[in-house]
């Protein structure tokens, strides 16, 4: 048990130094042994696996037994179950129901970058030949996705041990450490895209800008800025935030900055044609966010309508008290 528990932390630390699959507290992994689940707790980062405690053990059958009752779409308070002072995953309902012992959930830029456009499905069928897989439309992040892949497994004898989840990720299970590892690798390399060329930023006439905007900086990530040079991450960034994590770590939309340096409210402004500038309650979950979006953008093919969260969904996911308890973890 202490070895896989071991393995688990080391390609948990893995998947989280890795910013393309990983960003800031995102993605979650977990393993069943012994009728606990052990799975990453929330507002705790997947790279610090190995050096700090962040998973917490559940009673699995407690879990499923409250999930079979709980027919409203409240989130479950698994505080009640822990008896850690850590809190649970709000994706640890996901993790509880997938019928397999290892699951590995992380917010790939080249499957979100996929799974944002239109006709995601076929483009997706056409890379997934011979794999178990199913595609889940966009459910907000929770009990109510988690019931809504529950569907998935019911009475079915194969059920699929990769899901691809619009607007926000990759799920895969299987029942080892080692066949997770190799199978959430070979669907990275499948869904794999290129991105479009980026310009170089002026950063000259960007630190000019900075010095006239009190506490303001530019981002570590030089393509961030690829969301103010490219013309259509330019277009699309305008739009409601693509993904979960974005929006909570972000903010809906960014502000677009013309020649009025007076604003305030958003974490980042951007300036068309010549970069991104981050205000002061900006923080390192900010940039490896925005260095996401910047990735996803980048990788959509020309001229590609693509759906982002709708005011609806925005509302929800900001109003989750789980995911305001996860952004104060970054204040």
């Amino acid at each position: 048990m202490f070895s896989e528990i071991f393995k688990l932390k080391e390609l948990s630390a893995k998947l989280g130094n890795d910013l393309s699959l990983i960003q800031a507290s995102g993605g979650n992994t977990s393993i069943k042994l012994d009728g606990k689940l052990l799975v990453k707790a929330s507002g705790k980062k997947l790279k610090n696996a190995l050096n700090e405690d962040i998973f917490v053990s559940l009673d699995l059958i407690k879990i499923r037994n409250e999930l079979a009752i709980n027919k409203s779409k409240k989130e479950f308070n698994f505080k009640n179950i822990c008896g850690s002072s850590l809190r649970a995953s709000i994706e640890t309902s996901l993790h509880a129901i997938m019928p397999y012992k290892v699951v590995l959930h992380t917010h790939s830029v080249d499957t979100i970058a996929i799974t944002l456009l239109s006709n995601s499905y076929n483009y997706l069928d056409k890379l997934m030949k011979d794999i178990n897989w199913k595609f889940i439309p966009y459910f907000k992040p929770g009990i109510t996705l988690a019931k809504a892949i529950s569907k998935e497994f019911q009475d079915n004898p194969n059920p699929a041990n990769v899901l691809v989840l619009a607007n926000h990720g990759l799920v895969v299970g299987e029942e080892s450490i080692e066949k997770a590892e190799a199978l959430h690798k070979e669907i990275i390399s499948r869904l794999k895209q290129k991105p479009r060329n980026q310009k170089t930023p002026n950063i000259q006439k960007l630190n000019s800008i900075i010095n006239k905007i009190p506490n303001s900086r530019l981002p570590t990530f030089e393509v961030i800025h690829s969301l103010a040079t490219d013309q259509q991450s330019f277009k699309y960034v305008q739009n409601n935030s693509p993904f979960p994590d974005h929006l909570v770590f972000c903010g809906r939309k960014p502000l677009i900055i013309n020649n009025d340096f007076s604003f305030k409210e958003n974490t980042y402004g951007i300036i068309k044609g010549l970069g991104v500038v981050l205000f002061e309650d900006s923080n390192i979950a900010t940039e490896e966010m925005l260095k996401a979006q910047a990735e996803v953008f980048l990788r959509i093919p020309a001229n590609k309508n693509i759906n982002f969260l709708s005011d609806k969904d925005c509302d929800e996911i900001l109003n989750l008290e789980s995911e305001k308890y996860r952004k104060k973890l970054f204040i």
